[in-house]
């Protein structure tokens, strides 16, 4: 996830509103196979770890690039507190 803003990104980082129980929550998947939630100060982005199903490019494979693993959290509806 990338933030134009650097005050929005530092909001979402002090809130910890993207973590481990969310992402979870929206892939689908036990807490455990969440590998980390990074929140990475100068990119103004935040890096979801999550192994996959299937290795890239392996038969079976339909997102050789992990172009697609963004989709879960299209749909991702919240509320900011009042500052």
């Amino acid at each position: 996830i990338m933030f134009r803003e650097e005050a929005d990104y530092l909001r979402f980082k002090s809130l910890q509103l993207v973590n481990a129980s969310l992402v979870a929550r929206l892939y689908g998947v036990p807490e455990s196979r969440v590998l980390d939630v990074i929140y990475f100060d100068p990119a103004l982005a935040i890096k979801i770890c999550l192994p996959r199903e299937i290795s890239s490019g392996a038969p079976g494979d339909r997102d050789v690039y992990g172009a697609q693993q963004h989709a879960p959290l299209l749909l991702w509806e919240f509320e900011l507190p009042e500052k």
